[in-house]
């Protein structure tokens, strides 16, 4: 063989060579950057498990505060138990990349089994008042924690991943750990929308049942009539709120049920500019709307302003009684009175005949809880947790900064629920 031939085979052979090495090496960091991207994610859904989780425990604690019944106290104390359970999981799966937060899951821990502790006393034994200091002890330190996981989220947000920021040498949850350590903290010894926006839904349809079905003609016409515009047939929707489903000229999408010819849902965006109404405008042009679309006897229970839009909740009301259940969603835009959204689902499931409410007790003779200033009281039909509806008053009111929504059944005026005004920051609030 010559020396060319050699030497042309010789580079041949290390050009294969190269190539497989690259190739190899190529699948080498493919699977080190794919195990990285499924590690990231799910330090991800650890963090943000764990920041879901800290703002129940703290709605939580801040509703025991309101609470008055040890029926709802217990059921509040299982919960804080339930989510830290949850932290305790979510926070050992981030210590595996950072020792110091070793140091917030332990008072995740001992939080989780005061409360425990506390819910296996009830109703037999009372919280005690030192019990109660221990507790506000303990919300004011979650509150504290909350900060720092939201805080470090705001570094992760500006300097990549979670994953990255917790393998560091700095961490971006490294004051969680300045927070916890010895003598920073003395552990104590060892919760947009309104009321009830979410209501009822069977699978059912009551208001529509035993109600003629219409055409699609039908319900163009009659779109036609109200919106004074033409309605682009787009399908017929399916399921217990069968509605055909119409795109509007001026962008809005509307829904009509086949039964009864009724505004399930319309929608429409765009941007609002500077208000030119008050809340209360915007509440009596909801419910006018909601009377020209065939929903009679509604009254704005609830209204949230955000970015120049009202979100207001109108309920059936009858003879002062104030259903819940058929809850119809209105937005408003505050600067020409514009109405953007309309969501009638819970009224179309659950508005119905109903049998008279019978004698109730005085209101009066609630025990509220200590420090509780109510601003108005009314008599109102709720939904539960178990697809029924209970008679309540409803106390609103506050205990210092903090605002609640109060209800004690009507009959007996034991509490049974206790929902907590959330403020979002940007006008709008919330309530859990």
């Amino acid at each position: 063989m010559s020396a060319k031939v050699y030497k042309t085979i010789t580079i041949c052979v290390a050009v294969l060579l190269v190539a497989a090495l690259a190739v190899t090496l190529g699948i080498f960091v493919y699977r080190e950057q794919k195990y990285s991207r499924e590690i990231g994610a799910l330090y991800d859904a650890a963090y943000y498990s764990c920041v879901d989780n800290l703002g129940d425990v703290g709605n939580k604690l801040a509703k025991l505060d309101a609470a008055s019944s040890d029926t709802v106290r217990k059921e509040l104390l299982n919960g804080v138990y339930t989510d830290s359970e949850v932290m305790a999981a979510s926070l050992a799966m981030l210590a595996g990349k950072n020792d110091e937060i070793e140091a917030a899951m332990k008072f995740v821990n001992q939080l989780g089994d005061y409360a425990y502790y506390l819910a296996s006393k009830l109703p037999a034994e009372a919280i005690t008042s030192e019990e109660k200091e221990k507790l506000d002890e303990l919300k004011e330190i979650a509150s504290k924690l909350e900060e720092a996981f939201l805080s470090a989220g705001e570094k992760v947000a500006e300097g990549g991943s979670l994953y990255a920021a917790l393998g560091s040498e700095v961490t971006a949850l490294a004051g969680v750990y300045d927070l916890f350590t010895e003598g920073n903290v003395e552990y104590p010894e060892m919760i947009y929308d309104g009321p009830f926006s979410d209501g009822l839904r069977d699978r059912e349809a009551k208001f529509l049942a035993g109600k003629p079905e219409i055409s699609k003609e039908a319900a163009q016409a009659g779109i036609k009539l109200v919106y004074g515009t033409e309605a682009e047939y787009l399908g017929t929707v399916e399921g217990s709120l069968r509605a055909y489903s119409f795109s509007l000229a001026n962008g809005a999408n509307v829904q009509i049920t086949v039964a009864g010819g009724m505004v399930a849902e319309y929608s429409r965006y765009r941007e609002t500019g500077a208000a030119t109404m008050d809340e209360e405008a915007a509440a009596e042009t909801a419910v006018n709307a909601l009377k020209l679309a065939g929903y009679e006897g509604m009254k704005a229970v609830w209204v949230s302003v955000k970015d120049n839009t009202a979100y207001i909740n109108c309920a059936y009301s009858e003879n002062e009684v104030i259903y819940y259940p058929d809850l119809i969603k209105v937005k408003v835009a505050l600067d020409d009175g514009e109405i953007l959204g309309i969501s009638a689902a819970n009224y179309l499931y659950n508005h119905t005949a109903r049998e008279p409410i019978g004698e109730v007790k005085d209101p009066d003779g609630a025990a509220l809880a200590e420090g509780f200033e109510t601003s108005s009281v009314r008599l109102t039909v709720i939904p539960t947790d178990w697809n029924t509806e209970l008679t309540a008053y409803e106390f609103a009111g506050s205990i210092g900064d903090n605002s609640y929504y109060v209800y004690y059944d009507a009959y007996t005026l034991e509490q049974i629920k206790v929902m907590r005004v959330i403020k979002d920051g940007n006008e709008g609030n919330l309530i859990v």
